[in-house]
């Protein structure tokens, strides 16, 4: 997150918008929004589309460091949920979801593969 936090300074700085003039665009108070600048605090998902849609910092850059932790946590969930559904293939409409789940598992797979590179 702390590349995230550089990432949002550092573009309101080199476009020239002061801090004051960004928090009161964003509708957010100034010190609030210090804290998120200096690492202090988390941004929200306001703040981040705010940059995005103010300063055009591409999604990619904004989101880039939480892509990895995102995908291996779906992953892990949706393997725990292929799990559940194998263990009940008596219920009706579980094949579907499993075929549906089992998509999704390779999508995660494929992800995590190509950022884990």
């Amino acid at each position: 997150m702390t590349d995230t936090l550089h990432l949002l300074k550092s573009f309101r700085e080199r476009t020239g918008v002061s801090l004051q003039d960004m928090a009161t665009i964003i509708g957010m108070d100034i010190g609030k929004l210090s804290k998120i600048e200096n690492g202090k605090q988390d941004p929200n998902l306001l703040v981040l589309f705010s940059y995005h849609l103010i300063l055009k910092i591409p999604f990619e850059k904004l989101f880039k460091n939480h892509y990895p932790k995102i995908i291996k946590d779906c992953l892990r969930n949706a393997i725990v949920l292929k799990d559940k559904l194998m263990e009940s293939m008596t219920s009706p409409h579980i094949d579907k979801r499993l075929m549906l789940v089992d998509t999704i598992v390779d999508r995660l797979v494929e992800l995590d593969n190509s950022y884990g590179s």
